[in-house]
């Protein structure tokens, strides 16, 4: 069993980052992590669990058939971080199956498609739908079951973009004795970037901003040297 079953592009490969004022983007090479969490995955949903999921699957497939995507919604996991009750909701494309493996790049992933348009800059929009999923969920029903929803393995693939991101800056912050200003981002991938560096005894990282424009600092330990900014990372 797959868990797939209610019907409703893979999101662009993580870009780099450029000094702003750059000339062109330099793209990096994809993560081999990155190829391998774009691979379908085959679970099946716990007894416990499965009537909130096909709930709230349900519920997704409607949002997503409004807008006139095709897609199918499967079950992704649960988070072992959040004691088992968080659940992933993965939509996938309807050609996104093994009997279609024409349809697939050489790394096994979904070609981009109109599934793009869920995902959103930084995932801003599977967030939203996430936060709609739970309002909807927590209507009637306890709050200790959370559900996340991903479009063709993107979150696995911007963990993976957002820590190779980290390292790169970090690379340039102890070579150039310089600080690195990143783009705003959400409070989940800040938490990776905090995450990725924090081991480092040379490094300190620093949130700065307010709301939508909250963003991070990379800078040596003990020194305040200039902030250069970067842009363009994705």
């Amino acid at each position: 069993m797959n868990g797939y079953g209610s019907r409703g592009s893979t999101p662009g490969q993580g870009r780099g980052f450029r000094p702003r004022g750059g000339v062109g983007r330099r793209p990096y090479p994809q993560d081999a992590q990155e190829a391998q969490a774009a691979r379908p995955r085959k679970l099946s949903c716990p007894p416990e669990l499965r009537d909130a999921f096909v709930e709230a699957r349900d519920f997704l497939a409607g949002l997503i058939a409004a807008l006139g995507l095709p897609a199918r919604l499967g079950f992704g996991g649960v988070d072992p971080a959040r004691d088992g009750r968080q659940i992933t909701i993965e939509v996938r494309s309807l050609a996104d199956a093994p009997d279609r493996p024409d349809e697939r790049g050489p790394d096994g992933r979904q070609e981009p498609g109109d599934l793009a348009i869920l995902i959103g800059k930084h995932g801003a929009t599977l967030d939203a739908l996430s936060a709609l999923t739970n309002a909807f969920m927590h209507r009637n029903n306890s709050r200790d079951l959370f559900f996340s929803v991903d479009v063709e393995g993107y979150r696995a693939r911007r963990v993976a973009t957002l820590r190779s991101i980290a390292q790169r800056c970090a690379t340039r912050v102890l070579r150039e004795g310089i600080a690195l200003e990143l783009e705003p981002m959400p409070p989940s991938e800040r938490r990776i970037i905090h995450l990725s560096l924090a081991a480092n005894a040379d490094l300190q990282t620093e949130s700065i901003g307010v709301g939508s424009q909250r963003r991070i600092v990379i800078m040596p330990r003990d020194s305040a040297p200039p902030v250069e900014p970067l842009e363009d990372f994705e």
